[in-house]
Formats: C-alpha cells, sequence, structure tokens
C-alpha cells in the first residue's frame, strides 16, 4: 500500500507517511486549478490509499459540461483540528454521479486554532441572574471557547460573574442556556453600552454545536 507522505505546516519542517482518515459521508471541497471560480462542496464515499478517493460528482463538473474535472483540482478535507489540502484530478467514473478521483502524493496538513474568533452579528438573550433577569445583546464575535457580547446600558459587572446565553447560529442551530463566565468588560460611555468577553462551560451538545460551526468557518475561510 501506497502511502500519502504529510507536509505539516508549522516552525521547521516535519514529514510521515500518512493514510487520510476520510470518513463516510463527511464533506470535501473541490476548486479547479484553470478557473477557480468553479468550487464545489461534494460528498466522499469511500477511499482506496494510493489509488482513488470515492466521491459525489460535483455539481460544477455537471455544469460547466466535466470542464472542471478535465484541468484537475485543488482539494481541501476537513478532520478534526486540521484542514488537510492537496492536488487531484478526475480517475474513473464509477456509477451515475459518482466519480472518483486520484488519491495524493503528498497533503498540507493546516492546524485550525480553537482560539480563532469569527465575526458574526446575533441577537442573543443574556441571563444575568434572578436579580437582573435576561437582557438582548449583540455577540459580535465567537470563538469554540467563548465569544464577545455587547449590552445596552453600562452595566456594573464582576469578573467570574455566571451568565446563560440563548441564541441561534448562522447555520440555523438552536443554542439554549449556553453557561459562560465573564472574563472583561469594557464600557462605552458615548453609546452607553458595555462589551463583555466570556467563556463557554457547557453543556455539552450546546459547546459541539458551537465547536463545529467555528471548525466549519475556518474551513471555509481558509485560503484554498
Amino acid at each position: 500500500m501506497q502511502n500519502t507522505i504529510l507536509e505539516i505546516e508549522a516552525a521547521g519542517s516535519e514529514s510521515d507517511l500518512y493514510v487520510i482518515p476520510f470518513e463516510l459521508g463527511s464533506e470535501i471541497v473541490l476548486k479547479s486549478t484553470k478557473n477557480p471560480a468553479l468550487k464545489e462542496k461534494t460528498t466522499v464515499y469511500g477511499a482506496v490509499p494510493g489509488r482513488m478517493i470515492i466521491v459525489e460528482e460535483p455539481l460544477f463538473s455537471l455544469n460547466e459540461r466535466f470542464a472542471g474535472l478535465s484541468e484537475g483540482f485543488a482539494c481541501a478535507y476537513l478532520h478534526g483540528n486540521h484542514l488537510l489540502k492537496f492536488e487531484s484530478k478526475f480517475n474513473k467514473r464509477l456509477f451515475a454521479n459518482v466519480i472518483g478521483i486520484d488519491y495524493p502524493k503528498k497533503v498540507k496538513r493546516i492546524r485550525i486554532r480553537s482560539t480563532t474568533r469569527i465575526p458574526i452579528n446575533i441577537e442573543t438573550q443574556v441571563f444575568l441572574g434572578a436579580k437582573d433577569g435576561t437582557v438582548s445583546a449583540i455577540m459580535v464575535d465567537i470563538s469554540e471557547g467563548g465569544c464577545c457580547l455587547e449590552l445596552p446600558g453600562l452595566i456594573e459587572t464582576e469578573l467570574g460573574s455566571k451568565f446563560c446565553l440563548t441564541f441561534m447560529l448562522p447555520d440555523n442551530q438552536n443554542i439554549d442556556n449556553l453557561a459562560c463566565t465573564l472574563r472583561n468588560t469594557r464600557h462605552f460611555q458615548e453609546k452607553k453600552a458595555t462589551q463583555v468577553g466570556v467563556s463557554f462551560s457547557g453543556p455539552g451538545q450546546a459547546l459541539m454545536k458551537v465547536k463545529n460551526f467555528c471548525k466549519l468557518c475556518a474551513f471555509y475561510t481558509e485560503r484554498f
């Protein structure tokens, strides 16, 4: 079995023999090397290491009369905290709307940082506690570990205070009663607003939704 040489993008250089850990039903992004405007997300159906990756035929090949496939393409695949990038080309047609593409000889692996802040604009309900009740705020950025909120008015809060957040992610996933802890506060006197940074603490299901959303954003915003 011929494995793939892995190039790790980090300080210094490092390589290893590596089999790409494709998961059935996961997504891979293909982009035509000749026409970068042809970029499409498709599904992985299987892989034969050293030979081919089996995927659903990307829509751009159907729309462009196979032009995107005939010239080869760049690929991006998200696995865990890493984005795997490699070059490939059309190998063979296997079934209707299912094709094989070449298994890469080299892969560039990029670690996706969990602390990367993703700019957003989400209306968020913030439960401050029994005394102060619930206020509406705007979430201005989010990461796997926490977020930044803008609250109306000059609100006095103590570091370490516990909040609960309810909001809907841009991918339409509802997050209910996400527990968090206040880490920093900033007051804006002119517009009478308070900006707070919080860290998330649970529950696990809500944290997983946030984590998957952040990774997905990093996947599509990474240069590709």
